[in-house]
């Protein structure tokens, strides 16, 4: 009797088919899987904001410090809104005696696709959660007063609370950079526009020249993550988006280019409260 069974030939034919479904499958599960963690950062960004949203509506509006450091011992923001999320670690950092503190360690602070543990994973806007600091030898001890929610031109534009970028070491900023220098092309020169004159006119530039994660797209040069400034900047890491939150409380994916800075990060009644209490120009140049 003839034994019946598959030839070389049929089964090479198979092997290819199969490897040809692979290599078109696996991209779509690596997407898959990509979203999911999007989605997932997205979940936390939702759960800070409404955190956030909360602290305001208990203390007349206003939103809380991006950081305060009085008498050695800092406390953050995180530290701050933690009574209304309940979730994440404690500090164990000697780093400005931040120990038994909240700093954005686990849980809802921590996005997926983060390279590292690293604390502080998400920041605030720099000049609506303002600094407090009375070691920093300035008159008021204040780096700026605290925003209240009616300053707030228009909230559904308005990001308050980003992405950033990895930071060499153990502890990053508890803010993102959001200087007209650092989302125009002031940087490189002396600055064409006056925001405080007309904040529409600007030349749009994403933050995208600094890259943190040693993963650099195609227009961003990898500047490493020992780079100082990778802690407070806005890193695109969602398949080239970055989740934000606005100040009405809801959160989107932005693409790289998309955030603009007089729509997004720009506004003229918070600057004009917290730049002249620096003390400086308008726009840090």
């Amino acid at each position: 009797m003839k034994k019946v069974g598959f030839t070389l030939i049929e089964l090479l034919v198979v092997i290819a088919i199969i490897a040809i479904l692979a290599a078109i499958l696996f991209p779509v599960f690596a997407q898959a899987r990509e979203k999911a963690r999007s989605i997932t950062c997205i979940s936390n960004q939702k759960q800070i904001g409404l955190a956030i949203l909360q602290y305001v509506q208990d203390y007349d509006e206003d939103f809380p410090f991006a950081n305060q450091i009085a008498t050695g011992v800092e406390v953050r923001w995180y530290d701050m809104v933690q009574p209304y999320v309940k979730n994440g670690s404690l500090s164990n950092s000697i780093e400005n005696n931040t120990s038994g503190h909240y700093k954005g360690i686990d849980g809802v602070w921590h996005c997926p696709d983060f390279p590292s543990d690293q604390d502080a994973e998400y920041g605030v806007h720099e000049y609506i959660f303002p600094g407090w600091n009375p070691g920093s030898g300035l008159s008021s001890g204040l780096a700026g007063p605290v925003t209240n929610d009616s300053e707030i031109n228009s909230p559904g534009d308005q990001i308050i609370v980003a992405e950033k970028g990895q930071m060499d070491g153990n502890s990053s900023w508890p803010f993102f950079n959001a200087n007209e220098w650092w989302w125009t092309n002031t940087a490189i020169g002396t600055p064409q526009y006056d925001y405080s004159v007309n904040p529409q006119q600007a030349p749009w530039y994403p933050t995208s020249n600094h890259n943190c994660d040693q993963a650099a797209t195609s227009n961003t040069p990898n500047w490493g993550a020992d780079y100082g400034n990778c802690g407070n900047s806005i890193r695109y890491r969602h398949q080239n988006a970055c989740n934000v939150l606005f100040s009405d409380g809801h959160v989107k994916a932005m693409h790289e280019g998309n955030i603009k800075f007089a729509t997004n990060i720009f506004d003229q009644q918070v600057y004009a409260a917290q730049v002249p209490a620096i003390g400086g120009p308008f726009s840090l140049y």
